[in-house]
C-alpha cells in the first residue's frame, strides 16, 4: 500500500476546476517530485493534500485512509506536514519560537527535544539565530527555518511547495542536498520544483504537470534522460 495515494483528484476553487483527474502515489521512504511550468497546479496539488483546496471528485489516502477534505489541523495530526510557497514563516516571533510552533499539537517532552536538536545539526545556522526574530533572516535561512518548522511536526510525509524559490544557487544546492539527506534519514518526501533539473536530480520517481493534468512519469532518471522534458524544462539538455 502507498503511504499516499491520489485517485482520479478533481479539485477546485469556486466553480473554477484546477486539477482534472489526477493519480499520483508516493511509497514509503520515497522522494516524488512533480515539475512543471508556473500555474501548472502544483502548488494546487499539495494544498488538495492539505485540505486548503475543495476536492470534488476522486480519493486522497494516506495509508489506506480517507482524507480528501479533512481540515487542514485533521491532516497535520495524521501524519502531513507541509513546507508552503514563499514559507511563511512567523516574521515577529525567534526561531526557536518558530520551530516550536511546527510542533503545537504535540506533547512537550523529551522526544520533541530530541527532534530539536535533530534540526538544528541538519541547520546549524538556525541553531546560531534561534533568538533571532524569523523576519531579521535571508531567504535561504527562512527555508531553512520552514523547513524544520514542519519537521518539528514529525510527519509520515513531507510536502515541499518550491524549496528553491528565490534563492542563490548555492542555497539551492546546499537545500536539496538537505532534503536527500533527510530522505536517506527515514523521510518520505513529495516535492513540488520548477527547477526540473535539480527535481529529477534528487528525486526517485516524477510527474509532469500541465494545466491541471499530468502527462507523463516514471523513474526520474529516465524524465531527466528524455528528449522531450529536455527541451520544455531543461533548455534543450545543455
Amino acid at each position: 500500500m502507498p503511504l499516499l495515494e491520489l485517485n482520479d483528484v478533481r479539485a477546485a476553487y469556486g466553480r473554477l476546476e484546477a486539477l482534472h483527474g489526477i493519480n499520483i502515489r508516493v511509497e514509503t521512504g520515497e522522494i516524488v517530485t512533480i515539475i512543471g511550468a508556473n500555474g501548472a497546479g502544483k502548488t494546487t496539488t499539495l494544498n488538495a493534500i492539505c485540505g486548503i483546496v475543495r476536492v470534488t471528485n476522486g480519493s486522497i489516502l494516506l495509508e489506506g485512509e480517507e482524507i480528501a477534505n479533512r481540515s487542514t489541523k485533521d491532516v497535520v495530526r495524521l501524519g502531513l506536514s507541509q513546507v508552503p510557497e514563499g514559507r511563511k514563516l512567523f516574521s515577529e516571533l525567534t526561531v526557536a519560537e518558530n520551530l516550536e510552533m511546527g510542533a503545537y499539537l504535540r506533547k512537550k517532552g523529551q522526544e520533541m527535544r530530541m527532534d530539536l536538536d535533530y534540526v538544528y545539526e541538519l541547520f546549524p545556522r538556525l541553531k546560531e539565530r534561534r533568538k533571532q526574530p524569523a523576519g531579521s533572516l535571508s531567504g535561504g535561512e527562512q527555508q531553512m527555518c520552514a523547513i524544520g518548522r514542519a519537521i518539528m511536526a514529525k510527519p509520515r510525509i513531507l510536502l515541499l511547495d518550491e524549496p528553491s524559490l528565490g534563492l542563490a544557487p548555492l542555497l539551492v544546492k546546499q537545500i536539496f542536498e538537505i532534503i536527500q539527506r533527510l530522505q536517506r534519514g527515514g523521510a518520505t518526501i513529495l516535492l513540488v520544483e520548477q527547477n526540473a533539473k535539480m527535481a529529477l536530480e534528487t528525486a526517485h520517481r516524477a510527474y509532469v504537470m500541465e494545466t491541471g493534468r499530468l502527462t507523463m512519469e516514471g523513474e526520474a532518471e529516465d524524465l531527466l534522460n528524455d528528449p522531450s522534458i529536455q527541451n520544455a524544462y531543461l533548455g534543450g539538455g545543455e
